[in-house]
């Protein structure tokens, strides 16, 4: 058997220099992505052929980076990482390209078309951080997933306001900002490239062979596992909620009385909520354990939908979306902690997939449903709505009685 790499840290503990170039790539990814969430809906209402179909570009990008979630894990399992990664980045390139074009020529389906591939490129970002922690021994996995979030801190402040700004720089208004896209991607693939661990060893799979892919572990091997189940409720909860909120923020806002500016605010204070504690989150779940961090995690998320559903001042909305920003952040972090206990680093493609498509799945239908559950139940009644899947989280995983373990070595 080949001598397995030299992990991807130093002497001193801190993490090695390709956690760093993911953590690169996925502050280019979060920009590129919210360039498009940023414009796309705004874009889309001037180009459209009818109002009905004003957010059908944004739609199509949704489902589109939904159904490729569960795609991107598999052909990671057989092709590696890195080179997946690095297509959906080139995918992502085209994609901005056909949006600019569609931007020029007043093309709506065009404009489709390039937003859908775009979205191919949105199902890549949830993998940085799991590439990022089979770089990496075992004991610093959860340090290498948070830091790899760290990206997000930047891209959410840098990619509204870059959005905005390279709007009219080349021809029609919002061709410039796509063109962005194009370029922002365009940068994931030399950084992409260049991540690579300090010897090749087998479980990274970048080869490809048929013996590496006969060895990744199988889905039915794991699913029935205690750190399989708490991975993907915690992910997939933190997720529809976080998702749901965030898409009736801006109405519920709207609808307050709140100007525009206001309700911009509330979402960046929310962004920064969701992405500013992976600066601490990683060593928090590393002290405490995955299990006691996702109840903290569970608990914000349940006692920032409460907050919101007590008023409509405009600071109720920025303490219950920023709370809800964190709550996701802790419950993101754990949940992944969890899912990579489920396989031997480097052979959790498969595993990868499942957890990733499924909690993709829950987005969509969170972001779809949004708008119906709010013209049912308003802002009060979406976050009575909201607490109380993470609410029956945090009491399972309170009363869980399943001991804290590490999964056996590779």
């Amino acid at each position: 058997m080949a001598e397995a790499a030299r992990p991807a840290t130093n002497k001193t503990g801190r993490l090695g220099r390709p956690v760093y170039l993911l953590t690169i790539c996925q502050f280019l990814y979060y920009a590129g992505v919210s360039v498009d969430l940023t414009l796309t809906a705004v874009v889309g209402l001037e180009m459209a052929p009818t109002g009905a179909l004003a957010t059908l570009p944004l739609t199509l990008m949704t489902v589109t980076g939904t159904i490729a979630s569960y795609a991107t894990g598999m052909l990671s399992a057989r092709y590696g990482h890195r080179s997946v990664l690095a297509v959906g980045a080139c995918i992502a390139v085209t994609g901005g390209l056909v949006s600019t074009l569609a931007v020029q020529t007043d093309s709506f389906f065009t404009l489709c078309a390039g937003t859908g591939m775009v979205g191919v490129y949105r199902s890549t970002g949830g993998y940085f951080r799991f590439l990022a922690a089979d770089l990496v021994p075992k004991a610093s996995r959860t340090r290498a997933l948070s830091t790899v979030l760290c990206g997000g801190v930047a891209a959410a402040i840098v990619g509204p306001w870059a959005a905005t700004q390279s709007s009219g720089l080349v021809g029609a208004e919002f061709a410039g900002s796509y063109l962005l896209v194009s370029c922002l991607a365009f940068a994931v693939v030399p950084v992409i490239l260049a991540v690579r661990p300090a010897s090749p060893r087998p479980a990274e799979a970048d080869s490809g062979t048929e013996e590496e892919t006969a060895q990744a572990t199988r889905v039915r091997d794991v699913v029935h596992t205690s750190d399989f189940r708490r991975a993907f409720s915690l992910l997939a909860v933190s997720t529809g909620v976080m998702t749901m909120l965030m898409a009736v923020g801006p109405i519920g806002s709207k609808h307050a009385g709140h100007s525009l500016s206001q309700g911009a605010m509330v979402i960046q204070w929310h962004m920064v909520g969701m992405f500013a504690p992976a600066l601490f989150s990683g060593r928090l779940t590393t002290a405490w354990g995955p299990r006691w961090t996702g109840m903290l995690g569970a608990s914000l998320l349940v006692t920032g939908a409460g907050i919101g559903s007590l008023g409509t001042g405009m600071s109720a909305f920025m303490v219950s979306l920023g709370l809800v920003g964190v709550g996701w952040n802790l419950a993101y972090v754990s949940g992944s902690a969890y899912a990579v206990r489920c396989y031997p680093q480097g052979k959790g493609g498969r595993v990868q997939a499942t957890i990733e498509g499924s909690t993709a799945c829950v987005g969509a239908m969170a972001s779809f449903s949004a708008n119906l559950v709010f013209s049912q139940l308003g802002w009060t009644g979406t976050n009575l709505a909201a607490l109380v899947l993470p609410l029956i989280v945090c009491v399972w995983l309170a009363v869980a009685r399943t001991p804290e373990r590490e999964p056996a070595a590779a």
